[in-house]
């Protein structure tokens, strides 16, 4: 049976955020605030490429992108959301790996997506023509995934949100935080004081900064990431499935390519580890250098030759805000229930948002994960929170 929380602050206005202050509205709480700094979308979520699939090897992952792939296709449904469903493909190299693309569609077909299947090095080159194949084993393929724009994501949820009676308060920044009666908080924002129930640390690159202020440190690693616009000399004649050539916990990066119209891609280098620079969000950069672009051109040159010559620029860089175990962190801090976060999503955090905000949503209301009860691995322990330290209270959130 869920419990009534009484009023719920939930700070920052990405993806996770907006998602855990929804599905807290549509399980009938009717006391929710959101808090951004900034604006809505304005960091992560709002730089992300969209891609939006299930092509994942560790069971509690998929089921999070299986339930978030639902979410999205409830939205869809409304009107309030475009989805490109141009498909996905994830390559494999080694016959390892398609043997987990195998376990992988066995799982899909478990939780209901029939359309996943894997796809044998001969196939690949009926599926994307341009494609090199000679040093690959095959590949794992989503026809119904596809990409949705973040910006327009994140503010249908805002409005999702003020039409259930919430509030999202923009340039709103958290300062401090203080015991309020009742065993409630008090914070103070840049905008006044708001006292809760219950809080949740959403603010994605921040959330370690934010943690601290709340009394419930998380360990989270901001890595610098960049993306890149690119131009073909002549728009292709059939529809290219976003390509990834990675696979998670390989232990390296791959490059990715991502439809983005006739004649125009996006494309990156992607990982799911922690093995690039950590930064501060405040002053990371949002521009590449030339090395970052000739690195991308090499890799997409070698993997897709038959695209010709291709024109890169227009280049931008945001956070992934990462783990130091590679996967979120959702749950109540250790000594602290009335604190929960929903954090470290990184580079993945806008696909799997949905599903991760129903289970921050569902730590508060109902005690536990129940929609994905495996996905109490993700809470946070006493061995995953770093300690207190005075510096990060006084650093801006």
């Amino acid at each position: 049976m869920s419990t009534d929380p009484g009023s719920v602050v939930v700070v920052g206005a990405g993806a996770l955020g907006l998602c855990t202050a929804w599905q807290l509205i549509e399980r009938g709480v009717t006391n929710v605030t959101v808090i951004e700094r900034g604006r809505v979308a304005g960091a992560s979520s709002g730089l992300s490429v969209g891609i939006v699939e299930t092509q994942y090897l560790d069971p509690v992952a998929i089921a999070v992108r299986v339930e978030s792939m639902r979410s999205f296709a409830s939205l869809e449904r409304t009107g309030v959301l475009e989805i490109v469903r141009n498909g996905y493909l994830r390559l494999g190299h080694r016959d390892e790996d398609m043997e987990a693309f195998a376990r992988s569609v066995a799982i899909q077909r478990e939780l209901g997506v029939a359309d996943s299947r894997v796809v044998e090095a001969d196939e690949l080159r009926r599926l994307v023509p341009d494609l090199r194949v000679d040093d690959l084993a095959g590949g794992l393929f989503g026809q119904s995934d596809g990409y949705l724009d973040g910006h327009g994501f994140c503010d249908a949820l805002a409005a999702a949100v003020r039409n259930g009676g919430g509030r999202v308060l923009q340039d709103t920044e958290l300062l401090g935080c203080d015991p309020a009666p009742g065993d409630r908080h008090r914070l103070t924002t840049s905008h006044g004081t708001l006292d809760c129930d219950v809080v949740v640390n959403a603010a994605g690159g921040w959330a370690g900064r934010v943690g601290e202020i709340l009394g419930a440190p998380i360990e989270i690693l901001p890595q610098r990431h960049q993306a890149l616009m690119g131009r073909l000399p002549v728009p292709l004649a059939y529809a290219m499935p976003s390509i990834m050539d990675y696979v998670p916990s390989s232990g390296g990066f791959g490059v990715y390519i991502r439809d983005d119209g006739p004649g125009r891609f996006i494309a990156g280098l992607h990982t799911e580890e922690v093995i690039h620079d950590i930064v501060d969000p405040d002053d990371h950069g949002r521009n590449a250098p030339d090395e970052y672009v000739t690195l991308v051109g090499e890799r997409l040159a070698h993997r897709l030759p038959g695209l010709g010559e291709m024109r890169l620029g227009d280049v931008w860089a945001g956070i992934y805000p990462m783990r130091p175990d590679g996967r979120p962190v959702v749950g109540p801090h250790p000594g602290r229930p009335s604190v929960v976060t929903v954090a470290g999503g990184g580079g993945s955090g806008l696909q799997s948002s949905p599903a991760l905000g129903r289970i921050a949503a569902e730590w508060i209301l109902d005690g536990r994960p129940v929609t994905i009860p495996a996905a109490v691995v993700f809470r946070p322990s006493s061995e995953q929170v770093v300690p207190s330290s005075s510096d990060a209270t006084t650093s801006r959130a």
